[in-house]
């Protein structure tokens, strides 16, 4: 789908690309991303409270105060962030076909909670 886009989107921008993703999760009644976004709270330590979406951009823009502001930096870091999004799904997949893989996820992500080891983060408006 990565390589197709221009195919089913009229542009490329992240929101628009997140927001295919998302249509697709719901047309496969959420279990394409079932795991998703606990995953990549295990993988960041942080952000518990925040959306994959969210997610993504602190890990496409790690060094940034404010991952959402980069995307007004023009096409080129939105193409970044969409890079970014496919490269995790692929991973994602990947661990998720493990034997159990979508199960440790969880469990994992749920022991880290009760634990309090996920910080949660302060933002600005959510987009």
């Amino acid at each position: 789908m990565r390589h197709l886009l221009g195919m089913y989107l009229m542009d490329e921008r992240y929101e628009t690309v997140t927001s295919f993703v998302s249509g697709y999760d719901c047309a496969c009644e959420g279990g394409m991303l079932l795991g998703f976004r606990e995953w990549l709270v295990l993988k960041l330590g942080k952000g518990g409270n925040l959306s994959w979406t969210a997610l993504v951009l602190d890990l496409a823009f790690p060094k940034s105060r404010s991952p959402w502001t980069e995307l007004n930096r023009g096409p080129d870091a939105h193409k970044v962030a969409v890079d970014t999004l496919f490269d995790l799904i692929d991973e994602f997949d990947q661990v998720v076909a493990q034997p159990d893989g979508l199960q440790k996820i969880l469990l994992s992500h749920a022991d880290c909670a009760k634990r309090g080891q996920l910080r949660e983060e302060t933002r600005g408006p959510v987009r």
